[in-house]
């Protein structure tokens, strides 16, 4: 990537007052990348005497050009209001200590903002582990961006209590202590394996349950068993028991015999 495209960054968002969190980040990459940097952490070094050795002319001098070229990244990157209030400073740095005094309580608010998000969020039970998990290294992300250092073992930590009840047995099986350097992506991935787990587990229990009300109990079957035996063992009449109709009886020997 060429100088060129990181510096139309800063062009395409030039600084207006309230997106400075987001200039300072831009600007941070393009002076990094063109090993600028240094002039944002030091001050100007005092101009060496005529008899100072040959390096330090050059050290110095390489200072100042360094802090011309970031100076201009910083100008060119300010609306027209903001240029003519910082065109009489000097140094890069002198330019960003004032606009950190104007404007430097947004990310103190962006911060707070960022990390009430981030410990208020709550899985909901049965959603997407990997939709939570971008949500919540979204949140990080922006706190760490707007000044928060948080360490890798507090990460995880803030991380495990978003989670629902339903990954208590992860976050019990997890050694902290011992696994500080797995990243986010990496562990969005193993709980994304213990959701597949969990999802197989649930769909496997669902099918039990429906064979098992499927089947009759073993006190119906004990009843059915009951009532065949009592069926089987009531013998048949023949017709010796069964009552007779006399109408019928003497219609029956009137046209049978005919009497």
């Amino acid at each position: 990537m060429s100088s060129s495209t990181l510096s139309s960054i800063l062009n395409k968002h030039n600084l207006t007052g309230e997106n400075f969190t987001d200039w300072k980040r831009n600007l941070k990459i393009v002076l990094t990348f063109e090993k600028l940097n240094v002039v944002l952490n030091t001050h100007c070094p005092p101009e060496p005497p005529i008899d100072a050795p040959n390096e330090v002319f050059v050290a110095y001098q390489r200072w100042k050009d360094s802090n011309d070229m970031a100076r201009c990244y910083m100008m060119a990157s300010m609306s027209n209001v903001l240029q003519a209030q910082h065109e009489d400073y000097i140094t890069a740095r002198q330019i960003m200590d004032n606009l950190e005094d104007m404007f430097g309580g947004q990310a103190a608010e962006k911060h707070q903002e960022a990390l009430s998000n981030l410990i208020n969020c709550r899985q909901k039970d049965g959603s997407s582990i990997k939709e939570h998990m971008l949500k919540v290294m979204g949140y990080l992300a922006e706190v760490q961006t707007n000044g928060a250092d948080i360490d890798a073992e507090s990460q995880l930590t803030m991380i495990f209590e978003t989670l629902s009840k339903e990954y208590i047995p992860f976050r019990a099986t997890f050694n902290l202590s011992a696994r500080q350097n797995i990243t986010l992506t990496e562990l969005m991935q193993e709980l994304q394996k213990f959701e597949r787990m969990i999802k197989g587990s649930t769909i496997v229990q669902a099918n039990f349950a429906e064979a098992s009300s499927s089947k009759p109990s073993s006190g119906n079957r004990k009843k059915k068993q009951i009532a065949k035996k009592e069926s089987s063992s009531v013998l048949p009449n023949n017709g010796k028991n069964k009552k007779k109709n006399p109408n019928s009886l003497s219609a029956f020997i009137a046209g049978r015999w005919g009497t």
